[in-house]
């Protein structure tokens, strides 16, 4: 099992839902189009897991700043929301 650290300490399993709703809520603040979007959640969440898969424990930064990176290869503007989503609310 797959666990993450959050910023506050407390620990929790790992929920690829939980990501995949993260991105797929960028895309629509973002507004591409919904094929387009499901297309680049899917690849963000492919290269996610690979990166991720030997490691036994990540944090919740290490998670927006991986899937960050990842964004910013395929739509800059939804890796510049995804980063930042807690400042601009």
């Amino acid at each position: 099992m797959k666990v993450v650290v959050k910023s506050n300490g407390k620990i929790e399993k790992f929920d690829y839902k939980k990501l995949q709703r993260s991105l797929s809520e960028t895309f629509l603040i973002v507004k591409s189009p919904e094929g387009q979007s499901n297309e680049f959640v899917k690849k963000t969440l492919l290269e996610f897991a690979d990166w991720q898969k030997n490691k036994p424990e990540i944090t919740s930064d290490d998670i927006r700043r991986q899937a960050s990176g990842i964004l910013q290869k395929i739509h800059p503007e939804a890796a510049y929301i995804y980063k930042n989503f807690k400042s601009i609310i």
